[in-house]
């Protein structure tokens, strides 16, 4: 706790926080002091604000950290929400600093996601028949409820809460009860709020569910048929229906986010982080890469990732940003056993066959010319586009070969190799990571996010957001990662001051 005191105040200015403030009505609570409390809480598992009110009436040392402030839950919320788009430039300053310092130079990074479950239930999906259906049932009663209670009085004294019994209406809600006729059933439907205020909150969170709902089917138009939903399975949780459904850690099909952290190889400080409305890897490896970049203002020189991030045209990308990538290229320890296996039945696969770039062609494994015959244009599942070479081997040559029940199919009597735009410098990485020295390099990338995304999960209370929305997903992560690097950068500062120790006393 007095690390965290110490170091928001050495290592973190404040004035951009404070610029958040209008400088007019009540005075506010110290942003400082409830930033250290946030960071604390955070690092110690707790990121919940009906937790930090307990420790701020209860805990004594929480109270000492903000000199016995006494701050209302509604005061904590608001305050997670306004420091959350300030808190990559506060990541940014202990990132340079540790730079500036010498402790690192942020030049090799590894990257690596994991899933976290929202803050929604996946018992509670809806779709965009059923959204529709509620937000009318929801406007027409509203509507009525609002007539029913005519004008409100200029001054209306407060009440106390007064639990309602199960015969009478609660306390406050002016809805009358209708009388139960043909068309309109006696006991209201399950999922609708009891009063008007209830019901309220209920329009406006089907209002944001039916604006992701129809950026999903528009979406859904767009992917390729095989791979298109009906309308009724595009579905999403009413609790937080920006995050995207998937599979957890657990093998749960629950609504969650991603979360993706670049960290430096020998420091243990996270570079970059951002949260996703993603569920899988794929595509965000030019996005963290320039998010690293911007933080340490300076290039990023090697990047360490798993088998789930590059494609041909992020290793485009990454060359022409002077990027060496280190990764696996689509393989596991169980590739090996599946090709040998699949070669005893199947069809002969195509890294049998070479590629000669001076004629251009392949070359099959009985020496044999494959020539290029044509251009096509392919969609993945999501949509996008990709561009793809077709090379074909001549009709006589396959009829004479001994292999060709193991390697030709189809119709047209020839084998077909398809090449993929890029793929030279997917050869070129296979041909990278056979060295011993990309071996060594990219061994050191289990040491770093493996154990931070575990150390989390376990003890910085990641296994589920505590709030909706994914702002409030990407602040909690943000201060999990900021009480991170403060911790690391004292512990980097320390460890040179003891090599600093150990120095003096060989040169005595």
């Amino acid at each position: 706790m007095r690390q965290i005191a110490r170091l928001t105040d050495e290592d973190l200015n404040l004035d951009a926080l404070i610029r958040t403030y209008a400088g007019r009505g009540s005075m506010p609570h110290r942003p400082d002091l409830l930033l250290k409390l946030m960071i604390y809480e955070h690092s110690q598992g707790r990121p919940q604000p009906v937790q930090w009110l307990r420790d701020l009436r209860e805990n004594k040392a929480v109270q000492w950290l903000v000199y016995g402030m006494r701050a209302s839950q509604t005061t904590l919320y608001e305050f997670r929400d306004r420091v959350q788009p300030l808190l990559q430039d506060l990541n940014r300053q202990v990132v340079r600093t540790a730079i500036d310092e010498g402790h690192t130079d942020g030049s090799r990074g590894a990257l690596d996601g994991t899933t976290v479950a929202a803050n929604a239930t996946r018992h509670r999906m809806v779709n965009l028949d059923t959204v529709e259906k509620r937000l009318e049932i929801l406007d027409r009663e509203i509507k009525e409820a609002e007539q029913a209670e005519g004008p409100t009085p200029a001054i209306k004294p407060e009440e106390p809460e007064v639990l309602p019994s199960p015969a009478a209406p609660m306390a406050g809600d002016s809805t009358p009860s209708p009388a139960p006729t043909p068309e309109s059933p006696a006991k209201p439907a399950a999922w609708k709020a009891k009063t008007t205020r209830g019901k309220k909150r209920q329009r406006d969170r089907c209002r944001r569910a039916k604006k992701v709902l129809e950026a999903k089917h528009v979406a859904n138009k767009q992917r390729r048929k095989d791979k298109r939903k009906g309308d009724a399975k595009i579905r999403v949780a009413l609790g937080d229906p920006m995050a995207p459904f998937g599979l957890d850690k657990m093998n749960t099909f629950r609504p969650l986010y991603n979360v993706q952290t670049m960290s430096d190889v020998e420091t243990d400080l996270v570079l970059s982080y951002e949260t996703t409305q993603t569920t899988a890897d794929s595509g965000q490896l030019l996005p963290m890469i320039e998010r690293t970049t911007k933080t340490t203002d300076r290039p990023l020189k090697d990047a360490l990732v798993d088998s789930g991030y590059p494609s041909g045209a992020d290793l485009a990308a990454c060359e022409q940003k002077g990027v060496t990538v280190y990764a696996p290229w689509n393989e596991n320890t169980f590739t090996e056993a599946k090709r040998a296996e699949g070669e005893k039945e199947g069809q002969i696969p195509k890294d049998r066959f070479t590629f000669d770039p001076s004629i251009p062609s392949y070359r099959c494994p009985q020496g044999k010319p494959l020539t290029y015959r044509e251009r096509a244009t392919k969609q993945k599942a999501n949509g996008d586009s990709f561009t793809i070479e077709i090379y074909q081997a001549d009709p006589s040559d396959c009829a004479e070969c001994p292999l060709k029940s193991r390697c030709v199919r189809g119709r047209s009597g020839a084998r077909t190799v398809r090449r993929q735009e890029h793929e030279d410098l997917v050869e070129k990485l296979k041909e990278r990571m056979k060295t011993p020295e990309a071996k060594a390099i990219y061994g050191k990338r289990g040491c770093t996010v493996e154990l931070r995304f575990a150390d989390w999960k376990t003890h910085r209370g990641l296994q589920r957001f505590s709030g909706q929305t994914p702002e409030r997903a990407d602040a909690q992560v943000g201060l999990i990662v900021l009480a991170h690097n403060l911790r690391t950068l004292d512990k980097l500062r320390a460890r040179r001051s003891e090599q600093l120790k150990n120095t003096e006393k060989i040169a005595c």
